[in-house]
């Protein structure tokens, strides 16, 4: 077509606007060029080639058509939004703010130029900048539920969680039918420990978008969590037939395999995601876990020293092997790992600098530690009756005796390391951590509180401080008392699958002020409070190896 008139010129570009919607790259080409010889600048002709030339795979070329159409028609919001995203695609993070930083100003009102600024600012790393643009869009489309969902988004990244459950909520109120808000609001919740609340949200993204894949294996990690194993399966079974290379999900799914007594399946996931992953060793070791489970603890043997032999962090397969040895009458194979004497270490603490006592700072650590936002009853605290617990105590905000016991655990930390040199013959020493990384949480035990027995998989060396005591285990610590409520006892079996005998178990009398180290391997509990209705207080943590 040969245009001769505006109204040619109009339909050219309406048919290449039409042929590209349509995929004939080729048509929108040829109409959209034959425009632009009848009308050099014409900006939508411009634009339009700009996409083609985009969907051709020649991004510099669609980013300089789309600068000529917006020098052509300042006013062109739409060329804008695409002009940025393609800055966006292409790199240029500043470039892309400025083109909408510069049609907000020619229009002010438009709503739509603020949601793409704030969702801009957004992904590079800016969501305060991009929670200001999104409230504007919010006064301006008030009823535009995206503008909410990316509002939330903003705020989560921000760390003010109740902003982002409320922008969430305003989202899905208002009609939306996202996945990815019903998503995203289940993350509020589950970092918020409501569980339930998680799951459903999560449910209802999976129900609208069926190949939510972090949606179904979120739901199975909350099943998990609250140890409802049997629930657990299903989704995980989903999430991995979305993405069998999801390792953390074939992880969640072989142990609660494992914790609904399917040993075998959880034998032949493991192999299958093995034939894929050659290096996915650590499996060994919740392989360990699952034969242990359907009591089978040659079984678990067998594949503790698989993971063993082939390097990886040796905390599962060790307390596995110590259970499994146990249980088989191997007892000097099970001292040889069950080491209490060799391998615990504690000590009694003296007051911190800045403290004129011991129990000065104590009180100060319990009043930190009780008005903790975290404190909670929690499913997360699997292997905790009549208790409270927190989360991470040490977050980047610690301060004041929280600091101080930080600085107190990594000190004793580096003298237990300094004791307990390489040792190539006890699997624990024979290849220390180079290095670790502390994360630390409080419990307030009720009248018969206790922790069931377990053990702490991510980290190598745990401990315990008990700044808060009941009188009668005062009692006991100064001989008055032979009772042994509240004490720390090592040498059992994990809680979920026990143990076939008695084997040997060592006791520490806690008092206050007293810090234990211990391999995280060991199992341990404690033994409940009967006898007082005073709160017991400890403050746990767990030295990890440091990332890289």
């Amino acid at each position: 077509m040969n245009p001769k008139t505006e109204d040619d010129v109009a339909r050219l570009i309406d048919r290449a606007a039409q042929a590209f919607r349509a995929g004939d790259l080729a048509r929108a080409e040829q109409d959209a060029e034959a425009a632009l010889k009848a009308v050099p600048d014409h900006p939508e002709a411009l634009y339009c080639l700009g996409l083609v030339r985009h969907n051709q795979g020649k991004a510099t070329l669609a980013i300089g058509l789309l600068r000529r159409a917006l020098a052509a028609y300042p006013a062109f919001a739409p060329c804008s939004v695409t002009l940025s995203k393609m800055l966006l695609e292409a790199g240029d993070g500043a470039a892309a703010v400025q083109v909408l930083s510069d049609a907000r100003t020619r229009a002010p009102a438009d709503a739509n130029l603020a949601f793409e600024l704030g969702r801009t600012r957004i992904i590079l790393g800016d969501p305060a900048g991009g929670a200001e643009d999104l409230g504007r869009a919010a006064e301006l489309a008030p009823d535009a539920p995206p503008v909410y969902g990316s509002l939330g988004i903003a705020y989560q990244l921000l760390g003010d969680g109740e902003s982002a459950r409320a922008a969430y909520e305003t989202a899905i109120e208002l009609g939306s039918r996202d996945p990815e808000d019903f998503f995203n609001l289940g993350t509020v919740h589950m970092n918020a420990r409501s569980f339930a609340d998680a799951i459903a949200m999560f449910g209802r993204a999976a129900e609208l978008n069926p190949r939510h894949q972090r949606a179904f294996a979120n739901i199975g990690l909350l099943h998990g969590r609250s140890a409802e194993y049997d629930k657990a399966i299903a989704p995980l079974e989903r999430a991995l037939a979305l993405n069998p290379d999801d390792a953390k999900s074939v992880n969640e799914l072989v142990y609660a395999y494992g914790a609904v007594g399917r040993a075998a399946d959880a034998q032949a996931l493991t192999d299958r995601f093995l034939k894929r992953h050659p290096s996915a060793h650590d499996l060994h070791g919740q392989m360990a876990f699952a034969w242990m489970r359907a009591g089978e603890p040659e079984q678990a043997i067998a594949a503790a020293e698989r993971a063993l032999a082939a390097g990886v962090h040796p905390t599962p397969s060790l307390a596995m092997k110590s259970a499994a040895l146990n249980d088989l009458g191997r007892a000097a194979e099970a001292r040889h790992l069950l080491d209490f004497e060799r391998l615990i270490m504690t000590r009694t603490h003296g007051a911190p600098a800045g403290y004129q006592s011991l129990a000065a700072f104590n009180k100060d650590l319990v009043a930190y530690l009780l008005n903790h936002p975290s404190l909670a009853y929690s499913k997360l605290n699997r292997s905790v009756e009549h208790g409270r617990g927190t989360l991470e105590l040490f977050d980047g905000t610690e301060h004041g005796p929280a600091l101080e016991l930080k600085k107190m655990i990594l000190a004793m930390a580096r003298d237990y390391v300094a004791r307990h040199p390489r040792d190539p013959d006890h699997p624990f020493l024979a290849d220390p951590p180079k290095a670790l990384d502390v994360s630390c949480w409080g419990t307030v035990y009720d009248r018969e509180g206790r922790q069931l027995v377990h053990f702490h998989p991510p980290a190598w060396l745990s401990g315990v401080y008990y700044p808060a005591l009941p009188a009668s285990m005062k009692g006991a610590a100064q001989g008055r008392t032979n009772n042994v409520e509240g004490w720390i006892e090592f040498g059992r079996a994990f809680h979920l699958i026990g143990d076939r005998g008695d084997p040997p178990v060592h006791l520490v009398r806690p008092e206050e002020g007293l810090m234990v180290l211990f391999p995280s391997y060991f199992g341990h509990q404690t033994i409940p409070v009967t006898s007082s209705d005073e709160k017991r207080v400890s403050i746990a943590f767990d030295l990890e190896p440091a990332a890289g």
